[in-house]
Formats: structure tokens, C-alpha cells, sequence
């Protein structure tokens, strides 16, 4: 039995109003649809085919040769409406009656590995002929007539739903050949055509994720983007590690100490080879032609940089007003200066390579903190910074990417707050743990949190709260 998949990318997208089709709209500095197609991808199927909308067929295909996979990848024309195009889908699929077919919304980019190994496990173990991915309604649902409120259902019966839809192929030829006879190609998702000509087809509701949302208006690409943001690097890798750091060549800027020289450490141990600078070694990261001599430095003695890390940061603590004017232009100057002086002089080298970009944002940058306004509005831009980059190098094969450590037990903040107990706090080797994962992977334009575990082992997942900054 294989597991083929369709993800369906043949929308105009009209209700996002934009000059191309949404899944080809970045998202934190990847296509829409090349996001999918990694959730896809690294989901253990066994066969993909991508059904395109008929005029962005090379577009779509480029998108496939971005992804290194070790299954075939079709591209195929959608229809006019969504059955259409997954009736297209299917004839391009070379399925046996017993195959599985999980379908998907090329639109759903943050889709979880665990909801599609969700939605095939019903059918796989013969409990089902099919499977809807479904989450709760937290919403009152409300039946009107007209103007006229007639029934408050009880919503506990009610779900919304997701995709991917999984089914036996069987059953998807027999709904699809019933419908095709009569002409009717209007069902809204798969399920429904299913239901009406499938008679005795046994559906089974699986738990969808809140972050599996369906990319439609703008406000969809604002929450998505936010969600990518919220996602916690934990003690397990992120995503799948795709390459190794042996042979790899890093450059550590701010590494002399603190997180960068874990991070240094714990690279070496891994087979890097790894330069570090930093103040110790005389760089000012605020000076972009030293920025420029030590990166070259570098590159010259490695023989080329893979990846490049600014960890390289200031923490000045007290009322803004009380401050001095160079003080504040110095935190502004060493943690959003510094990291845009070490992208620029990176850039070359990175570009040759392919290789990717890490800068270092903190907790503090979802929200402007009292004694260390400079700080977290430098942080909030380094966010900024590392987003609009990942855009900007996506067609130069450059990653760039941001880590937010939350409190973290640093010499810089023991010097920021020598009285604070260090118990809570998170260990450099943590942080710099998460970085090496980060950098292993494909991701780019990625903001991860990195936080503490709690006291059963897990990683919370909350937004940042108010309090002190991470270090």
C-alpha cells in the first residue's frame, strides 16, 4: 500500500486581491506553495503530484526543482473548479484501488507532519475509507434565515474543517466517475463528493491544528506569519535535519563569549570549522569596513563560509530618559547596525555557498519593554531586519533566519542584572544547542523562540510575556 498525495495549487486567488496568485505570495521569505510542499514532502509519502493553475505551470514546476526529494514530483494542470482539478490530479497518479491518496490545499503552508500521519492512519489500520481533518469551533454558531436569527446549534456537534482529506483511491475513482456521469463538479472539497456518491463510505473526523490555517485574505498571511514567529525551537529538532555541520564552515561574530562561544564550542565538537570574532579579537561590529576585512579573514582561511552567526549584541539598562544620546545610539548601533553591517559583508560569500544567515533577536522584541526601550526596539528591527532578508536573498539561495532566546545566562546580563537569581534562566549550551539545529535544516525566514522547558519535560508554547529580557 503507498500514500500518494495531490496538493492542490490551481486558485487565482481573487479574494487576496494580489497581482499573482497567493501561493506564490512570500511568507516570511519562501512561496506559499514551497512551504507546502516541504510539509508534504517530509511527511513519508510516496509519490506527489502538484495540480497547478494552467498559466503558472513553469512557475510551479520551478518550485518542485527547489526540493530535493527521493520520490517523483508531477506537475499538472488544475480545471475550473476544485474538483476539476483533483479529478486532474488523480489521472495523473499511478494508484492501486488499495493506495492512499491524501489531499491537501497548497494555501495550508504551516501544515504539521503529525496531522497528515493523523489523517492516514485510520485507513491504513482499516478503520476507515476515508478521513476529514477537523478542530473545534471556539465560536458560537448562529443559523439565519434572512435577517432572522432561527437556531443556536449546539456547537460541541459542529467542527471545522481542514485539509488534508485522506482517502482509498477506490473510493475517490468510484465518487469521481458517479459525478462525472451526471456533470456535477461543485462540491467544495472532496469529502462532500464522497458522501453524496459513495454510498455506506465510512469517514472518519481526525484533530486538525490551529496552525493549519488556509491562507485567503490578508489578515490569513498576518497570523501566518505570526504563527512562524510563535514557533518554539524545543530539545527535538524543529524540522528534519537536512545536512550535517561537519566540513561545515561557520563564522561567529560575537562569539568570544556567552552564547556565540557555545555555540563556537559545541560546532567544533560537531566537525566545524569555526572562526570566531568578536570583541576580544579587536572587531567593532558598528565599523563595516572591519566588519568586511574580518568576514573576508574568514572566508579566506575556511575556504568559503557556509554560515554566518551574529550573536554579537548590547544591554544597557535604565530609563530612556536618564540616558544619555550616544548611549542610546550605541545599543541601537552594536545590535541592529552590527547584524545589518555583518549581512552585508556576509553576503558575498553566503551567495557563492548557498549558505545561510543567523542573526539574534531576544523575548523582548514582541513588545517595547520599560529600562531597556532601546534594547527591545533594537531587537523588534533585527526581527524586521532578518525577515525582509530572507526575502530579499531567496532568489541568491541564501537562509536567513533570527533566534529569540528568552532569559538566558549570559556575562552580559550578569552584568545587566547582578542581583537576578539565575535559577529559570536558560544555559548558554541550550540556546547554542537550538542555533546548530536551526542551521542544519532548510528553513528560512524563521524567527524561533528558544525556551525553558517546564516541569514535565515539554516546551510552552505562549507568546513571550512582559518581564526581564533575555540576554
Amino acid at each position: 500500500m503507498r500514500v500518494h498525495a495531490l496538493l492542490l495549487a490551481g486558485g487565482s486567488g481573487d479574494r487576496f486581491a494580489a497581482e499573482i496568485p497567493k501561493q506564490f505570495v512570500r511568507l516570511a521569505g519562501e512561496p506559499i506553495l514551497l512551504r507546502s510542499l516541504r510539509a508534504l514532502a517530509g511527511a513519508g509519502i510516496d509519490r506527489l503530484v502538484v495540480v497547478a493553475h494552467p498559466s503558472w505551470l513553469s512557475e510551479t514546476q520551478a518550485l518542485v526543482d527547489a526540493i530535493a526529494t527521493d520520490f517523483p514530483v508531477h506537475v499538472v494542470a488544475g480545471g475550473a473548479t476544485r474538483n476539476e482539478s483533483t479529478r486532474n490530479g488523480l489521472a495523473a497518479l499511478d494508484a492501486a484501488d488499495d493506495d492512499i491518496v491524501v489531499i491537501h490545499d497548497a494555501v495550508r503552508p504551516l501544515l504539521p507532519q503529525e496531522v497528515v500521519l493523523r489523517s492516514i492512519e485510520p485507513i491504513l489500520s482499516g478503520r476507515a475509507d476515508g478521513t476529514d481533518t477537523v478542530i473545534p469551533s471556539a465560536d458560537t454558531l448562529v443559523v439565519v434565515e434572512g435577517d432572522d436569527v432561527v437556531e443556536i446549534p449546539d456547537r460541541a456537534r459542529y467542527r471545522r474543517g481542514q485539509t488534508p482529506q485522506s482517502f482509498r483511491f477506490s473510493v475517490l475513482r468510484q465518487a469521481y466517475a458517479a459525478a462525472g456521469a451526471v456533470g456535477d463538479m461543485s462540491a467544495t472539497d472532496d469529502c462532500s463528493l464522497v458522501l453524496r456518491y459513495v454510498p455506506g463510505v465510512r469517514l472518519v473526523a481526525v484533530p486538525g491544528d490551529e496552525l493549519n490555517l488556509k491562507i485567503t485574505t490578508r489578515i490569513d498571511m498576518v497570523l501566518a506569519d505570526r504563527m512562524i514567529q510563535m514557533r518554539t525551537m524545543s530539545g527535538a529538532a524543529q524540522s528534519t535535519p537536512s545536512r550535517s555541520l561537519r566540513g561545515a564552515r561557520i563564522h561567529v561574530i560575537g562569539g568570544t563569549d556567552g552564547i556565540g562561544g557555545t555555540i563556537a564550542e559545541l560546532a567544533t565538537e560537531a566537525g566545524a570549522a569555526v572562526v570566531v570574532d568578536g570583541r576580544r579579537t579587536g572587531l567593532d561590529v558598528r565599523q563595516y569596513d572591519a566588519v568586511a576585512a574580518h568576514l573576508d579573514a574568514a572566508a579566506r582561511q575556511l575556504g568559503g563560509l557556509d554560515h554566518v552567526i551574529c550573536t554579537a549584541g548590547l544591554l544597557r539598562v535604565g530609563a530612556a530618559a536618564d540616558m544619555t544620546p550616544a548611549e542610546l545610539a550605541e545599543v541601537i548601533d552594536v545590535n541592529l547596525g552590527g547584524s545589518l553591517n555583518v549581512a552585508r559583508a556576509a553576503h558575498q560569500a553566503l551567495r557563492a555557498s548557498h549558505g545561510s544567515l543567523t542573526l539574534f533577536a531576544s523575548s523582548s522584541f514582541t513588545l517595547g519593554r520599560p529600562n531597556y526601550v532601546a534594547y527591545s526596539a533594537s531587537k523588534a528591527a533585527v526581527v524586521n531586519l532578518a525577515q525582509g532578508l530572507a526575502d530579499e536573498w531567496a532568489a541568491d539561495g541564501i537562509r536567513v533566519n533570527a533566534i529569540s532566546p528568552e532569559r538566558t545566562d549570559t556575562p552580559m546580563r550578569r552584568r545587566a542584572f547582578p542581583a537576578e537569581s539565575r535559577v529559570g534562566l536558560l544555559s548558554a549550551r541550550e540556546v547554542a544547542d537550538a542555533t546548530l539545529r536551526l542551521l542544519q535544516t532548510n528553513l528560512t525566514g524563521q524567527v524561533l523562540d528558544v525556551r525553558r522547558l517546564d516541569a514535565v519535560g515539554q516546551v510552552t508554547g505562549a507568546p513571550a510575556a512582559a518581564g526581564p529580557v533575555s540576554g
